[in-house]
């Protein structure tokens, strides 16, 4: 009886072992791994630049008005140059009663073409010199003051003129202001384009007061005051009962006059050649 029993324990103990060996020979196995697909790289999107447009801003100036070219364009002196202006419909009426000359202001810009386009024409305005002044100056040292009244020339330019004297024209392109008593005092005005030879007029002058005599260059202001701090010329020349002034003086606009003073022997001659200077220190172009 104990012999069976020891073999019914010997195969219980076998059977443990194979089954403990079975389970420690197997390997769970890993679940595999699923791996995602990546999304796919997006292509870099070209970016495309929309074209950068310069803003066209108007232009505002003063100028001159030329006049017209055509029915469609005009031609306006601004900023030191001939501008070419296109008419639109705006302004059309505008410039068709502008007169030849007149001092403008304008608005234009630039088209899709190039063509510079105008858009506002308005006269300039300008201020109404007072139809009289009182005129100062010396002679022999005696301070001497007169009422002058306005005079304009159909040269563009005006001035105040002392009572002593008359004003007419004198062709070409001269005016002559000269002495009531004494005609043979005078002085001829002539108002000089830009495209006048300085040089030219300096050598003409020269021959011409050699004829009297010895040719100086004097001070304007010394001798005319400082209204003619700014000359291109000022030269005279003398003999026994004359003498002659020749003289280029430049505005404060920028525009030059030329000026001849006659001065005869005379026993007003030293008051006339005050008054002259002081009547021409006034003188201003349109």
């Amino acid at each position: 009886m104990k012999k069976k029993t020891w073999i019914f324990a010997i195969i219980l103990l076998l059977a443990a072992c194979s089954s403990e060996s079975k389970n420690t020979n197997t390997k769970e196995e890993s679940a595999p791994k699923t791996t995602e697909p990546s999304p796919p790289e997006k292509k870099n999107e070209e970016v495309k630049e929309e074209p950068v447009t310069e803003e066209v801003t108007s232009i505002e100036e003063e100028g001159t008005y030329i006049g017209q070219i055509d029915n469609n364009s005009i031609e306006v002196e601004a900023a030191g140059e001939t501008l070419v202006l296109r008419l639109t419909d705006e302004v059309r009426g505008a410039v068709e009663s502008m007169k030849d000359g007149a001092k403008v202001k304008i608005v234009y810009k630039k088209n899709d073409e190039g063509q510079w386009v105008l858009e506002q024409i308005n006269e300039v305005s300008t201020p109404q010199a007072p139809t009289s002044k009182k005129l100062t100056y010396i002679v022999d040292g005696t301070s001497v003051e007169e009422d002058a009244v306005l005079t304009e020339s159909e040269l563009e330019y005006y001035f105040y003129k002392l009572p002593d004297f008359e004003f007419t024209a004198e062709e070409p392109r001269k005016d002559l202001l000269f002495a009531t008593k004494f005609a043979e005092t005078f002085v001829r005005i002539e108002p000089l384009s830009e495209e006048a030879s300085i040089d030219d007029l300096k050598e003409w002058a020269k021959d011409e007061l050699e004829a009297i005599g010895e040719v100086n260059e004097v001070n304007g202001v010394e001798v005319a005051g400082p209204a003619f701090e700014k000359t291109s010329l000022f030269i005279t020349a003398s003999k026994e009962s004359y003498k002659k002034y020749i003289v280029i003086q430049e505005l404060s606009n920028g525009d030059q006059v030329k000026y001849t003073v006659n001065l005869p022997e005379h026993k007003d001659a030293a008051k006339w050649e005050q008054a002259i200077w002081a009547m021409l220190s006034t003188l201003q172009t349109k």
